[in-house]
């Protein structure tokens, strides 16, 4: 067995990732590493699409259910343990599929962790500016230095226009610059890179569905216990997509018929960037949901054997 082959399988939200990559696993030696970053949470099934406990039996999963929803959980810790993953799937003589829609997850492993510098004293300084100068004198600044930066970044998103204005001082480069060196760094394995390809309007109408289905499977009692076992509304994973829109509404900030509304609206938005970072993988091979099993299938049975 060639020891660096890596399978990586990708697409944006409720494209039918976790039914392929079974799909896979059902007909293939492979084992699944999970890289979505909510997945990795326990407690958090219904509003992460969490393959099914039966399911994980069926097909051996890897970074499902490591860490719980108030514990630190980064690109850093994923590659540690989806590297250690791959070394066991490998041992026992099968085949590390890698499958999720966390852009940053899948990059950090096949390229390394993105080393863009940081300083606290600069970071500091620039948090002082925002307060004196305001926001948009900030980010005028920003779009003279780096206007591809600019163009990525609203000029009210304080985090991200710091954070940028710091790599830039630091570094003395535009961010945009540092940040395609890194995207197009070389890696360390061989990877078959599958991403699926779908029709807008019918993603959409998926991503709606499948938001409907959640609260019918009771999202909104999941979120409830969490809150009830003391996990505070401002952490990470309980500020991620659908599970704050469940805390505003179980707050009184909204009704459930707006909450549902909400997370259906951003949910089309997260899956929209996650078709243009899929877009600019380089060495995606992309199939349609069109016999997307029996493609997959022969594709990486090429690429294994």
């Amino acid at each position: 067995m060639e020891e660096n082959r890596l399978l990586v399988l990708s697409g944006p939200t409720a494209s039918g990732k976790t039914a392929l990559a079974l799909s896979l696993g059902r007909i293939l030696p492979l084992e699944i590493i999970n890289a979505d970053s909510l997945q990795v949470y326990r407690g958090m099934d219904i509003g992460t699409a969490k393959p099914a406990v039966s399911e994980r039996r069926e097909v051996p999963h890897h970074l499902i259910d490591v860490a719980d929803p108030d514990e630190e959980y980064n690109a850093g810790r994923f590659v540690a343990e989806a590297e250690e993953a791959i070394r066991g799937i490998r041992g026992r003589g099968r085949f590390p599929l890698v499958a999720g829609g966390t852009g940053m997850y899948i990059r950090s492993l096949l390229r390394g962790l993105d080393a863009l510098p940081s300083d606290a004293g600069i970071r500091a300084g620039l948090a002082r500016r925002w307060e004196e100068e305001g926001g948009t004198a900030l980010f005028s600044e920003l779009r003279t230095i780096d206007p591809p930066s600019a163009k990525a970044i609203h000029p009210s998103d304080r985090v991200r226009l710091l954070r940028a204005l710091e790599v830039a001082a630091i570094a003395g480069a535009p961010p945009s610059t540092l940040k395609r060196r890194w995207a197009e760094g070389a890696g360390k394995f061989r990877i078959l890179f599958i991403a699926i390809s779908m029709d807008r309007d019918e993603l959409y109408r998926r991503v709606d569905a499948r938001v409907d289905d959640m609260f019918r499977r009771g999202l909104v009692d999941e979120v409830r216990g969490l809150l009830s076992k003391g996990y505070a509304p401002d952490l990470k994973p309980m500020k991620a997509l659908g599970y704050r829109h469940v805390v505003r509404h179980l707050s009184g900030a909204v009704s459930l018929a707006g909450a549902i509304a909400e997370i259906q609206r951003d949910t089309r938005r997260y899956a929209k960037r996650q078709l243009t970072w899929l877009s600019r993988e380089p060495d995606a091979v992309w199939i349609g949901t069109e016999n997307a099993a029996g493609a997959a299938a022969e594709i990486a049975k090429k690429f294994l054997f």
